[in-house]
């Protein structure tokens, strides 16, 4: 990981919390030496200790602490048996942060007088919608559909949450709509359609579409994903990419491109499998062979997906076993993997056992990225012999779609195309450098350089959704 790596990966704890602590002024030095004490003994790092208020009487102290919700209530618990010391209150980070929402709209332009007022409203805001009466492509000028993405999604696949809700999955949209500012500078708008129906889905974001200049697809189980993310791209003259598809295999190629170019293999040696036949894996598995992967294997609960396999098919499962598994291996994971170069998992957690990657071929490549929890761990695939070994948080999505939206709007194009996501795949894979397998997600030239390179290629090409 690079100088810039989350401090909870680094020390193992998960959430931040900022413990507002009370102490008496004639109590202080021994009190602060408590406080420090407990914290440690309670397995909590602590991030940062500031001064927040001084009063006759006391003094206040804010801590953040990297720590588990176990540990936190251990040292709220041991703080308050400290004497001289009063818990005023323990705030969880990831609440306050999404506190009054993550993410808003607000004006571009100040409103400071009554003319400004009806300079950008009404009467002077009807001459801009006459304009784009007569012309509709004055609306990527005069308004920001042309810097406007749309987040849509109906909650069936939340992060590791599995259906949890359209609502209740909006914190996660909001979150991918800040990231799309920080990133790219560009506004993406959540949008919730509460239905399970992949055709109403479809229906209410082709009425919604004439507001925005693009739209990801967002957490949306399969496999009303792929004909969701399918007929939109055919009905709209816009850009649609469904993140858990394309964004995920923007970055998995990426981490190939990277690790291939410094290890002097080549990707036509490769023979794969991948565990997870959802969204995810169907597109990763399409990617690699057009990359130059002869062959891949994927795999669901139920074994490997082959032709003339009856049970838990469907037709996205069909049409993969046509194009996969060229001798038409069955059988479950550990049988899949023997003697294979390249392992891929975006299934479950602990999926994967040492000697499973032991009995792959010498060198192996382990991409575990189930999220939160990886199906082997980094450290136990390089005990068992990885040449390479990765999970989610390394190969994350948030590398590739940021710049990927930010070159297809700025190109004006109607899709995203293979060669575009390629292409951000091959500029992703360039820019990591040293030892590192990616580039720095906080680095502004990481998402610029995708952003360039997708627009060069913006137009050329074949569909990314057929």
């Amino acid at each position: 990981m690079g100088s810039l790596q989350a401090l909870q990966d680094r020390f193992v704890r998960p959430t931040v919390f900022t413990l507002r602590l009370a102490i008496s002024q004639g109590r202080l030095d021994d009190a602060l030496a408590g406080i420090v004490s407990a914290v440690a003994q309670s397995g909590t790092k602590i991030q940062s200790m500031s001064l927040a208020e001084i009063d006759a009487d006391q003094v206040m102290y804010d801590l953040a602490l990297l720590s588990t919700d176990d540990r936190i209530t251990r040292v709220k618990e041991s703080c308050s048996g400290i004497d001289g010391v009063k818990v005023r209150c323990v705030l969880d980070m990831s609440f306050e942060s999404h506190r009054g929402g993550a993410c808003e709209m607000r004006s571009r332009r100040p409103i400071k007088s009554n003319t400004d007022l009806r300079i950008v409203y009404t009467p002077g805001v009807a001459r801009v919608c006459k304009a784009i009466e007569a012309d509709a492509a004055l609306a990527r000028e005069f308004t920001n559909v042309a810097n406007k993405v749309a987040i849509c999604t109906n909650g069936t696949a939340i992060l590791g949450l599995g259906d949890i809700g359209a609502l209740a999955g909006l914190p996660v949209m909001e979150g991918k709509s800040a990231i799309f500012w920080e990133f790219a500078g560009i506004s993406a708008e959540p949008v919730l359609i509460d239905t399970k129906d992949a055709d109403e889905f479809i229906n209410v974001m082709e009425k919604l579409a004439c507001g925005f200049g693009a739209i990801q697809v967002e957490d949306v189980a399969a496999p009303e994903c792929f004909k969701i993310t399918r007929e939109l791209d055919r009905r709209l003259k816009i850009p649609v990419m469904h993140d858990d598809q394309h964004g995920t295999a923007t970055v998995v190629l990426a981490g190939l491109y990277s690790y291939l170019r410094k290890s002097g293999r080549k990707m036509t040696d490769l023979s794969c499998v991948i565990s997870g036949a959802g969204a995810a894996g169907i597109a990763i598995a399409d990617v690699l062979m057009l990359a130059g992967i002869a062959d891949v294997v994927v795999l669901d609960r139920r074994g490997a997906i082959h032709r003339g396999r009856v049970e838990g098919m469907n037709p996205e499962k069909q049409m993969l076993a046509e194009r996969t598994n060229k001798a038409n291996q069955k059988g479950g994971i550990a049988e899949i993997m023997k003697g294979k170069e390249l392992f891929i998992g975006v299934s479950q957690a602990d999926l994967v056992s040492k000697d499973m990657v032991r009995s792959m071929a010498k060198d192996p490549i382990v991409m575990a990225l189930a999220n939160p929890v990886g199906e082997i761990s980094v450290q136990d695939a390089y005990e068992a012999g990885a040449a390479l070994a990765a999970d989610g948080r390394m190969v994350n999505n948030a590398l590739a779609y940021p710049g990927m939206f930010r070159g297809a709007l700025d190109a004006n194009t109607d899709m995203i195309t293979m060669e575009m996501l390629m292409a951000a795949a091959k500029a992703l894979g360039d820019m990591a450098h040293g030892e590192a397998l990616m580039p720095e997600m906080m680095d502004p030239a990481v998402h610029k350089a995708v952003a360039d390179a997708v627009r060069g290629t913006a137009g050329k090409g074949t569909p990314l959704v057929q």
